[in-house]
């Protein structure tokens, strides 16, 4: 499939898509939003995450500070700065303009769940920041080669507008001057393990190839097949130290490759066979949770993925589908690739959902002849992130995917059980700058936050902010993206439900509460008003299926939402 941009007009542009002499299109944005700049003057956010009290938390790569920004005024906090200062780490020995620096340098951050409660105890028992980062460079070897990196994982505590108290989660990773990946996320739930300290919040990470094969890596080695080497992968880590000795301390005892006898790079491996998955994801669809990922290849095929347990990706013996187009050329460091005898050799392979663009084997020797990548049907996709809310009619669910060589976003649509792609992609957000590092959706389902290098076209170094200015859908089932937050107000039990279902406050609220039940089509279908914190709804005579459950307290606040299942 390739990929072709024909001028824009006020309202859309049309993608000819031609795959085997048969053409579709593809609009753009339709729906109107508002814009503004959030805040400007950044060398390069890398990451930014939505935090507590409607704040963005970026971390700024080239300069290894991380920032809390107020989203209405912009204003900028530092609360780490890596290079200078108390927090200062003595292993970034580097400069900052030189040809041996490192990809991305400050890049994935995570928040803890436990700092989106309300409720300041809980908030200060778990008050933790996660970091990763570049941190040393050591040899050089050659001529006109990459430099020789290593990635660590921090683990910081939140306190007082600073973050302090660094806890090394692991420090071994690969590093190069290309293909870091370096998403960091974590699991939507706690996860199960053998007692109390192994059921936690698990860490996900992307380590890329470290760019074998390419540029300044021409002689570096491939290892995204080997399990024992951390490059090419996807990690999956704890939160916190579960009390096995050693390194073991962070690492999920139900690991895919995990082996207790002896700590190796395995240990830590949840999937392989990746070449730059500088996106990841989580989302919840129809009670799923699933892991999305955007996966940047070389001159074809870039990547949507669900990332699985134990799973293949296939690089660097393909890219993208298994559908021989790469066939007897040279990918990665694999000097005549055959995808069809990989997979099926391979039955652990996982072929992506979707591909950002596909070349047909027709055309390969022409686009392996072409040295210039911005003619290359790859948009080095840089991030993703998951819209799961019935707020932007049409949108529940899709992904939303920012490359670093176009001026857009890039919307895909996911059919309803989330596990496969609905159409082609439409581009949003166009004109304002290409080198868009991250898109970032924020909990009402209205606002999105754009990233942009500094390098950019234009808004370099800056955080735009585009709101939905249309008309929402009547019914917003709002389910919890990403890390969940804590809830602190209510607990609604049992769920799944065949009887009644008992509402608990374990706060004080605004009386009198009042419980609205919707079924999937937006009917309400039951509602209880009570004067009390604790009460009852009687689901016992409704069908089977999925509800929607919103709590409002007397100020005529929605407190609480939930999906619930009747069985």
């Amino acid at each position: 499939m390739k990929t072709v941009c024909m001028p824009d007009n006020r309202t859309f542009i049309l993608l000819v898509i031609i795959f085997l002499g048969k053409i579709s299109f593809t609009a753009a944005q339709s729906e109107p939003f508002s814009k503004r700049v959030v805040t400007s003057a950044l060398n390069s956010a890398w990451e930014v995450v939505y935090g507590p009290g409607d704040s963005l938390w970026v971390t700024e790569n080239r300069t290894w500070k991380v920032y809390r920004v107020d989203i209405a005024s912009g204003t900028k906090t530092t609360v780490l700065n890596l290079r200078s200062g108390p927090d200062a780490d003595p292993a970034i020995n580097f400069p900052t303009n030189s040809g041996t620096q490192p990809q991305g340098g400050m890049m994935g951050l995570a928040l803890h769940p436990n700092l989106f409660s309300t409720d300041p105890a809980v908030r200060a028992a778990k008050p933790w920041v996660y970091i990763a980062y570049v941190y040393n460079r050591g040899s050089c070897p050659g001529t006109n080669t990459s430099c020789i990196f290593t990635t660590k994982i921090v683990r910081y505590d939140y306190t007082a507008s600073t973050l302090s108290n660094p806890v090394t989660v692991l420090d071994n990773i690969p590093g190069s001057s290309d293909h870091n990946s370096g998403r960091l996320v974590i699991g939507p739930v706690i996860e199960s393990g053998s007692d109390a300290a192994h059921t936690q919040y698990r860490l996900y990470y992307t380590v890329g190839d470290m760019g074998a094969g390419q540029f300044l890596n021409t002689t570096r080695a491939e290892h995204a097949q080997d399990i024992d080497v951390m490059e090419g992968k996807v990690l999956r880590l704890n939160t916190e130290d579960d009390t096995d000795p050693g390194l073991d301390a962070w690492i999920p005892n139900d690991n895919y490759f995990y082996n207790a006898s002896t700590i190796s790079p395995q240990d830590y491996v949840y999937s392989y066979g990746h070449r730059n998955a500088q996106g990841l994801a989580w989302g919840h669809v129809n009670g799923t949770d699933i892991l999305y990922s955007s996966e940047q290849m070389d001159r074809t095929d870039d990547e949507i993925n669900i990332i699985q347990k134990g799973k293949n990706y296939g690089w660097d013996s393909v890219s993208g589908y298994c559908d021989d187009n790469v066939n007897g050329y040279k990918i990665g460091q694999n000097s005549s690739a055959n995808e069809t005898a990989f997979c099926s050799t391979h039955p652990e392979h996982t072929p992506p959902i979707f591909t950002l663009f596909t070349e047909t084997a027709a055309n390969m020797a022409a686009l392996m002849a072409q040295s210039n990548n911005s003619f290359w049907p790859t948009v080095a996709c840089s991030s993703i992130d998951f819209y799961g809310y019935n707020v932007i009619p049409g949108w529940n669910p899709s992904l939303l995917v920012t490359p670093l060589k176009k001026d857009l976003v890039y919307r895909v649509n996911l059919t309803a059980a989330g596990t496969a792609v609905s159409g082609d992609t439409i581009s949003y957000f166009r004109g304002d700058g290409n080198r868009i590092r991250r898109v970032t959706v924020a909990p009402d389902g209205l606002r999105f936050y754009v990233a942009r290098d500094a390098s950019a076209t234009s808004n370099g170094g800056t955080i735009m902010e585009y709101t939905y200015t249309g008309t929402t859908l009547a019914l917003r089932d709002d389910p919890v993206r990403g890390p969940r937050i804590v809830n602190d107000l209510i607990k609604i039990y049992p769920n799944p439900v065949n009887g009644f279902l008992y509402i608990h406050g374990i706060r004080e609220l605004s009386k009198p509460l009042r419980a609205e039940l919707y079924d999937i089509m937006g009917q309400m279908r039951a509602t209880v008003i009570s004067s009390r914190n604790d009460f009852t709804l009687d689901m016992s005579s409704l069908e089977k299926g999925l509800y929607l459950l919103k709590l409002i307290n007397g100020n005529e606040q929605e407190v609480q939402v939930e999906k619930i299942i009747r069985q």
